[in-house]
């Protein structure tokens, strides 16, 4: 397989993707091999300012563009300089080095600009016969989460931006911080000035609201040719046997193991059983060394949340049934309540301090080498692999471990892309969210998040960024454990309130540090949650 920011990045992949490339252009991507000519084929590539290096990148990226069979018409050679796109200067060139990414992003970039030259048919002069006036040119506006990493947003963005030219029409992308992104919505869906379509739809809640469109058709065709979405994915989107948003990427969260500290009181991980968990957690707790075996806060933050949600159903609990009944009063909640509880009371593997920790304690007592074992997602990973603390080659990551039902399970994030039932043009947003997911495209995504996106279809599991990376390979094994608060009922507005109103902490909270029986904690839980879905049923 080539590497991810060459062959998955041409341009023509997403032209082909989208039916725009002539067949005798088009080329398998299950076949992307292709030797490029020797270095003296393209050393008069200078004369346009490519290196040799970068020439025959280019060609060989054109030559997954257009296919073994027919010959490229940008072959690099002095009778043809080559023309960039409106995106790459000469003075962005560099003469002798790439590195990785921007070599990812300039070939995408080149490598379309042939494509969309050779194989797009041009667009029509302003003026029909007769002077009559031209169609209009279709212009969207599309909004997006801002992530953290930069190189991820950047190629988004350019993957959005490719589909709209591939197909005739301007999108503008608008990106906002996931702090202010929820509010930016809510105010859009107040004054009916929502976009076209936006990636990190929230499907039961806008589907009730009645602003989204089914995309049935796009969710059937993106999972034939990426080989399925998973179960958990699909079942996220689809609401009354109809998909109302198409999954783009996962984040699961994971166990965290210092493996050179619990190997040295006879443990390793991932462990596979609960049990097998507090034994080891009990084993690394070390006060007067300030270690202890486990820390996970007892507050209302996320992974407090997270953390009881992914215990509950470890040990056979749930939120709601089959009907959509509220399930949660039941022994096995009840069970899990006592586990958490007697983790931070009789076992003592957690520091004071858990009582008190916002969303980033964990992740802080980790990295400062207070914890053998944390439960988050992989922002701990990230941040070890810029600054190794001293322990990251001997820590490993895992699911929760196997309680009484026998199964291994992850709470898993993620996003979603949805057309908005407002659009004037939902079959151009379908060709923008199908570009972004098109096998040509979609693989550099994944790599340019850095590990911190993974795959929503199976075909990509094994991609060298979730295979070659011992942590980005377990964490990967871990989405198809995936279960989601709403299961085994259908996703419902009111499930997603349950969870942003931290309730599944509070519950634990008010057992481990408030002292509340579990039956106690549980009928709280239940009267609130009682009282948001009766809510939304009301309206």
């Amino acid at each position: 397989m080539p590497p991810i920011g060459l062959a998955r990045t041409t341009g023509s992949g997403v032209l082909s993707a989208l039916g725009c490339v002539p067949a005798s252009c088009r080329r398998s991507y299950a076949h992307p091999r292709e030797t490029p000519p020797p270095a003296s084929a393209a050393t008069d590539s200078k004369q346009s300012g490519l290196s040799v290096r970068v020439a025959r990148r280019a060609w060989r990226a054109c030559r997954l563009a257009y296919g073994a069979l027919t010959p490229c018409p940008a072959s690099p050679g002095p009778a043809r300089p080559l023309n960039l796109p409106p995106s790459i200067k000469e003075s962005d060139m560099p003469s002798s080095h790439l590195d990785r990414r921007s070599f990812l992003r300039l070939v995408g970039s080149v490598s379309a600009g042939m494509a969309l030259a050779a194989c797009v048919p041009a667009v029509a002069p302003q003026g029909g016969e007769g002077g009559a006036p031209a169609a209009e040119r279709a212009a969207l506006v599309y909004w997006a989460p801002q992530h953290f990493i930069p190189e991820q947003n950047e190629y988004y963005t350019e993957s959005l931006k490719m589909a709209a030219e591939a197909n005739g029409f301007d999108v503008d992308v608008q990106l906002f911080p996931w702090g202010e992104y929820t509010q930016k919505q809510n105010a859009a869906i107040e004054a009916g000035t929502l976009p076209d379509a936006l990636l990190g739809v929230n499907a039961p809640q806008h589907h009730a609201m009645g602003i989204l469109t089914d995309v049935s058709d796009l969710f059937a065709e993106i999972d034939a040719t990426g080989g399925g979405f998973y179960e958990a994915d699909k079942n996220e989107v689809t609401i009354g046997g109809v998909q109302w948003g198409i999954p783009f990427h996962n984040e699961p969260q994971f166990l965290y193991y210092r493996n050179d500290v619990l190997e040295a009181v006879g443990f390793s991980g991932p462990v596979d059983t609960l049990d097998q968990f507090v034994e080891a957690a009990k084993a690394a707790t070390d006060p007067a060394n300030r270690m202890w075996g486990f820390g996970n806060a007892y507050t209302l933050v996320p992974d407090g949340s997270n953390f009881m949600q992914m215990l509950i159903f470890a040990f056979g609990g749930k939120l709601q049934d089959e009907e959509g009944n509220i399930a949660i009063n039941s022994p096995e909640t009840a069970a899990a309540l006592q586990w958490t509880s007697d983790l931070l009371n009789v076992h003592k593997v957690m520091p004071d301090g858990v009582t008190g920790w916002d969303d980033t304690g964990n992740n802080k007592a980790f990295l400062s080498g207070q914890l053998a074992m944390c439960y988050n997602s992989g922002s701990i990973l990230n941040n070890m692999r810029e600054s190794d603390p001293g322990w990251l080659q001997s820590t490993a990551v895992g699911p929760m471990p196997a309680g009484p039902t026998g199964k291994p399970t992850t709470f898993n994030g993620g996003s979603m892309a949805g057309i908005m039932a407002s659009s004037k043009y939902p079959d151009q947003a379908r060709l923008l969210i199908k570009g972004t997911l098109s096998p040509e495209r979609y693989p550099g995504n994944l790599e340019a998040a850095s590990g911190m996106f993974y795959s929503v279809l199976k075909e990509y599991e094994s991609l060298p960024i979730f295979q070659d990376d011992p942590w980005n390979k377990q964490a990967a094994a871990m989405v198809p454990y995936a279960y989601l608060a709403h299961e085994p009922g259908d996703p419902a507005p009111w499930i997603n309130e349950v969870g942003g109103a931290f309730l599944f902490a509070e519950m634990a909270a008010r057992v481990a540090v408030e002292g509340w029986t579990p039956e106690d904690a549980m009928a709280d839980f239940e009267k609130k949650a009682a009282e948001i879905k009766a809510k939304y049923e009301q309206a």
